[in-house]
């Protein structure tokens, strides 16, 4: 039973030799169970590891049950993130014989809450952003503008200084007009400063549009000129980062952050500066408006307040999804759960097509049907008059459609070849009702317990104001939806996006070299992960135009999945290199209308299937 198990198992002795181990010693240190049996814990541990752990190790010999959680460096298996539960083995008399030891390594779990917490921060600076945005509209000087902003930034990211510059036509002086600074710095708003008495290197990178990003002026090579640190010393600077702006091809104006230390900054603090300095730009062009302008601005201010709300709205259902979800296993809840997010993607889309004035039932249920005709067996058949579902209800109504379908799936008349689902709906004295009907499955029976897939149709029904009924026939089970509100008659212009093929040619993928150009870590993950399984050969992932441009040159490339806006920068040169070498590429991103016509584009979240559809089925010609 002990080797079964991935943990460590093992018994130690009072005099701290190991008498017992199980098989998984033998994969984490790489030699077999009888050269660990019979060594002490200093000998097979390494020194480093055992003085981590010694106090657990003498409380143990002592009688008392311990927990040891932390980093250990053990000699022959490197440095992991463990968990040790030590149990004293104690006689009847009392003396303690030794103690059992459990181990179980929780570096993975430990790597994905970082990378967690670090998403809830980058969440949470969004969300700021947006609550910055409004807090800008309400100033009509940029002078306050820019203070207002540097204010937020520099408590957000704890710098002695932020401030903000606007640069002549010829790109040599610089002006400060707003800054927040720490007590006792002194003021820089006023005079003019000759950009280039910080370092020529450092300003010809800034009216390039490059971001300057220096953990320690006296080391980096822009700044440690002799002639140019005394200009860095008078202000108390040793580390800092600026954030160009570039209109019509010139530097007009920057954003930076100071610090009277050597500092790292990371990426997504680099990032923020970049996102603020937009928003001073934005907001100082509209304070800078006529009446026109102003009256465009409070437009937007009420889009931007309805965007925040659906946004907020969207992330709030997806995050109930991720906590609600069951988990059994890490297939089956990723499964469920990418099926519960990409039918709220699937109804978004065709709301965000409709401009949010609701969604016609059958392009809906065409929608989160499709998969189930993949096969041109016309399995599933639909009629009924055109209604319009609000927009308020099409999400609700769509995770109901899709729980059913799952659920046809798995155990109902989808589940097996010649089952058939028919859903038909129409209008019974002002209430739309629609009959879910499946034939040609197993025989059904009421489930004993309700599952969760049960569980939401039934609070997704409640919010749309239905009646849900079942009648689990033995030829297939019968479900009757009664909506009280929600639903109009007509659906007038209401046109379901073209939908991307989802059969793969046979092996269609299988030894490509696909070059996967995409700036969101966890999503090049998965792409990667999907394209492996499809057997291509994944080039990269890459994040950036430079480092795509570069593999496009030193390397042997088949396809490519590119996502559309890279940090802010569009990925066309990208795309223009690989037309030249007719290397086919397919695009992937979250814009509903990205404007593009020089390849297919496939809309996040979108499937497996999609995605390694439409890049096996693209074909490209030289440009």
């Amino acid at each position: 039973m002990a080797d079964a198990v991935p943990i460590l198992i093992g018994y130690v002795d009072a005099d701290r030799r190991y008498r017992f181990v199980n098989r998984a010693y033998e994969t984490w240190f790489g030699v077999r169970r009888e050269a660990i049996e019979g060594r002490t814990l200093l000998e097979v541990m390494g020194e480093a590891a055992y003085e981590r752990v010694r106090a657990h190790v003498d409380g143990a010999l002592e009688g008392r049950s311990l927990t040891f959680e932390g980093e250990l460096t053990y000699a022959g298996a490197g440095l992991r993130h463990v968990e040790a539960r030590y149990v004293p083995d104690v006689a009847p008399g009392g003396a303690v014989l030794g103690y059992y030891v459990l181990v179980t390594d929780i570096s993975a779990r430990k790597r994905a809450e970082a990378e967690l917490a670090r998403l809830l921060v980058r969440e949470r600076r969004r969300a700021l952003m947006l609550d910055l945005g409004r807090l800008l509209r309400e100033e009509s000087e940029v002078a306050a503008i820019a203070d207002r902003a540097c204010c937020v930034l520099a408590e957000q990211l704890g710098v002695q200084r932020a401030g903000y510059a606007e640069v002549d036509q010829a790109g040599l002086l610089t002006q400060i007009i707003g800054e927040w600074r720490g007590e006792g710095v002194q003021q820089l708003v006023g005079p003019p400063f000759v950009l280039n008495d910080f370092g020529k290197p450092m300003s010809d990178d800034l009216r390039a549009g490059v971001q300057v990003v220096i953990e320690d002026v006296r080391e980096d090579a822009r700044t440690r000129d002799p002639a140019t640190l005394p200009a860095y010393g008078a202000l108390d600077i040793l580390a800092f980062v600026a954030v160009p702006l570039i209109k019509a091809g010139r530097l007009v104006s920057y954003l930076f952050v100071c610090q009277e230390v050597p500092r790292a900054w990371s990426a997504d603090e680099v990032a923020f500066v970049g996102d603020v300095v937009e928003l001073i730009w934005a907001a100082g062009a509209r304070a800078r408006g006529d009446a026109a302008l102003r009256q465009a601005e409070e437009t937007e201010r009420l889009l931007i307040r309805e965007i925040d709300h659906r946004a907020k709205n969207v992330l709030a259902v997806v995050q109930s999804l991720v906590q609600l979800t069951p988990f059994v296993d890490k297939r089956q809840y990723v499964t469920a759960l990418s099926g519960r997010i990409g039918s709220l993607a699937r109804s978004h889309s065709l709301l965000s097509t409709a401009r949010w004035t609701g969604v016609a039932l059958q392009a809906l249920l065409e929608q989160e049907l499709e998969p189930y005709n993949a096969d041109q067996e016309a399995r599933v058949a639909l009629a009924g008059p055109p209604v319009l579902i609000r927009a308020e209800a099409a999400q609700s109504l769509g995770l109901v459609v899709h729980e059913l379908a799952t659920n046809a799936s798995k155990y109902g008349a989808l589940s097996v070849p010649g089952g058939a689902l028919e859903v038909a709906w129409a209008w019974e004295d002002g209430t739309l009702v629609l009959d879910w009907r499946e034939a040609g499955g197993p025989p059904t029976t009421a489930p004993i317990h309700r599952g969760f897939g049960s569980t939401l149709i039934r609070n997704a029904g409640k919010q749309l104001g239905a009646t849900l009924s079942h009648d689990w026939r033995t030829e297939g089970l019968h479900c009757r939806i009664a909506l009280s509100r929600g639903a109009l008659p007509g659906a007038v212009g209401l046109e379901r996006p073209a939908a991307v093929a989802s059969a793969a040619p046979e092996a269609g993928l299988r030894n490509q070299r696909v070059l996967v150009v995409e700036d969101e870590a966890l999503v090049a993950m998965e792409l990667a992960r999907v394209l492996s399984l499809a057997g291509a050969q994944v080039v990269g992932p890459v994040g950036d135009v430079a480092e795509a441009l570069e593999l496009i040159e030193t390397s042997l490339i088949d396809r490519a999945v590119l996502d559309v806006n890279l940090g802010g920068r569009m990925v066309t040169p990208v795309a223009k290199a690989l037309a030249e070498r007719a290397i086919p590429f397919v695009y992937l991103t979250g814009y509903q209308e990205p404007g593009l016509d020089d390849g297919p584009v496939l809309h996040k979240p979108t499937t497996p299937e999609a995605l390694v559809s439409a890049l096996a089925n693209r074909r490209a010609e030289p440009v």
